[in-house]
């Protein structure tokens, strides 16, 4: 439909007068009278009644008022939309879970800060996102990898548990104690494995399909397990110990695909980060 209808349309609606209608519009009383027919035809309903003062608004004329006013103000402001500095870019940000809520909070309080105005579709982590904040281990195979953090996996005992009372802890020492176990964890696979080697043997007690899994049966005093550090940081109920054996850790960081690159605040975001990286307490 002719925007040019509407506006003409609201016009004689609000003079109810088509020569006064038409004066406000700078265009003549026929051209007005024109448009008005047909508008009416379009829609196949009569809006005035015509008569020597004017016009005589019909029920069917009141319910367009209302409609044409807003789409004639929706019109209107679309230059405006596209001028205005402040529209937000999306940016598509998948997020695993069981990661530091410190690191998180960091993250988007900094990125957030220093890509202005910016729209973040927070999801579970995918291909579909334009980056992803996750382990290493779980990037997709196409994707590069940007490290932020290493941190540290340690070792958590139930305060009730008998080693809680002893200052530093040795491998030996696990072998055969109650073990909260997630098979996905590459630092429950390498213990495993070093225990193994040294002919000592886990006690598994219970087989989680996450960290959150393993920190319920932890805080509940099943058993001992390694965590990252700052899952269990200041929980209460569970020892963090000293423990004289390998060290694991995790690597976190942005998986993302070079397309997504094409995103300026993405690239803003990779570049930032690539220099000046993440601290996070």
């Amino acid at each position: 439909m002719d925007e040019r209808l509407l506006r003409f349309f609201v016009a004689i609606y609000e003079e109810k007068n088509l020569s006064r209608a038409a004066e406000k519009c700078f265009v003549s009383q026929p051209n007005i009278s024109n448009a008005l027919k047909q508008l009416e035809e379009t829609i196949g309903k009569e809006l005035f009644t015509r008569h020597k003062r004017g016009v005589e608004i019909k029920e069917d004329a009141h319910y367009l008022y209302p409609i044409a006013k807003r789409l004639l103000g929706e019109l209107n402001a679309i230059p405006d939309l596209f001028r205005q500095s402040h529209i937000r870019t999306k940016v598509v940000i998948g997020i695993a879970d069981s990661l530091p809520p410190a690191l998180k909070h960091s993250f988007f309080k900094k990125m957030s800060h220093l890509l202005g105005e910016i729209e973040w579709d927070v999801r579970p982590i995918g291909r579909e996102c334009e980056v992803n904040l996750l382990v290493r281990e779980w990037k997709f195979e196409e994707h590069l990898f940007l490290p932020l953090i290493k941190e540290d996996y340690v070792l958590c005992i139930p305060e009730n548990h008998p080693l809680a009372n002893k200052n530093s802890i040795e491998i030996s020492d696990l072998s055969g104690e109650p073990f909260i176990h997630c098979p996905p964890c590459e630092a429950h696979q390498q213990c495993l494995s070093i225990l193994n080697n040294t002919g000592d043997k886990w006690n598994t007690i219970a087989n989680c399909q996450s960290k959150t899994e393993v920190l319920t049966l932890l805080m509940a005093g099943l058993g001992i397990t390694f965590l990252p550090k700052y899952l269990v940081k200041d929980k209460p109920g569970i020892h963090i110990k000293e423990y004289n054996g390998p060290r694991y850790f995790r690597e976190i960081g942005l998986s993302y695909a070079r397309k997504s690159l094409k995103n300026p605040r993405v690239a803003e975001m990779i570049d930032y980060l690539s220099k000046y990286g993440l601290k996070f307490d």
